[in-house]
């Protein structure tokens, strides 16, 4: 039987996509972290942070101090530090939603800086392991720039809801664009809608939605079409009801899921 192996992630917008073709790939998402220091350049020395972790396939909610709620995503990680209260300055690896009526808040990526100007909610998804970041308003004001020393553009834009910035660090390139606030809600909903979807567009969906890496072994194409709601489910809850009919097997590891046919 032939062995195909199926890596990528699907992205909402066209300028996204034109981005992913100018980088020849590099938003491929790469799990290869570990335990290393998280954005080591932006921690304060000798300083003790709380760190917060999405476990591989599952979301994690997190209260901090000030009524600031985080929904923090499979793999990644979030960074407080002990002076938290006062400075209401975070550090992410990965994807986050926030969720604030303490302001200024500022979230630190290794592409972008986003701050909260009012009460606001926000969700930003930038690895370390990629060149490419997004971030997403629902409410509020919230002002984004670039984290790291550009050769061009270096003013911050002013993002409110239903807008949003694509980053590549490779192309030093931000751009404000628009998407529709029901996505969000959507995904703050925690529910995954599949009708008939092809399984690789299935499996692709899937990646995004749990920041997780998925590959696929052998030949899928008679799995059939994927079909079925699941709200609040872990990756390895859906795939285990999706496997039912698709007659597949899978191992979920410590960066990774297997598939295999």
């Amino acid at each position: 039987m032939p062995s195909n192996q199926q890596h990528s992630l699907t992205r909402r917008t066209a300028g996204f996509f034109v981005l992913i073709i100018l980088c020849s790939g590099t938003f491929l998402f790469s799990c290869k972290q570990g335990k290393k220091t998280v954005l080591g350049g932006f921690q304060e020395a000798g300083v003790q942070y709380t760190t917060y972790e999405g476990a591989i396939g599952e979301r994690k909610k997190v209260t901090l101090p000030g009524g600031i709620s985080v929904i923090l995503n499979s793999h990644s990680r979030l960074l407080v530090p002990p002076d938290f209260t006062t400075n209401h300055t975070l550090l992410l690896d990965g994807e986050a939603y926030f969720d604030t009526t303490a302001f200024p808040l500022t979230v630190k990526t290794n592409i972008l800086v986003m701050t909260a100007k009012t009460p606001a909610a926000f969700k930003i998804r930038c690895f370390e392991a990629q060149q490419g970041a997004t971030a997403y308003v629902l409410k509020g004001e919230v002002e984004v720039k670039k984290s790291y020393h550009s050769k061009t553009d270096t003013l911050p834009e002013s993002l409110a809801i239903g807008n949003m910035v694509l980053a590549n660090k490779e192309i030093d390139l931000m751009e404000k664009e628009t998407y529709h606030p029901v996505d969000m809600e959507t995904w703050l909903q925690d529910k995954l809608v599949f009708h008939d979807e092809p399984f690789m567009n299935a499996v692709r969906k899937l990646e995004e939605w749990y920041s997780t890496e998925i590959y696929v072994d052998g030949d899928p194409s008679h799995a059939g079409g994927v079909n079925g709601e699941f709200q609040g489910m872990t990756l390895k809850s859906v795939l285990e009801k999706m496997k039912e009919t698709a007659k597949f097997s899978f191992d979920v590891k410590k960066n990774k899921v297997m598939i295999e046919f």
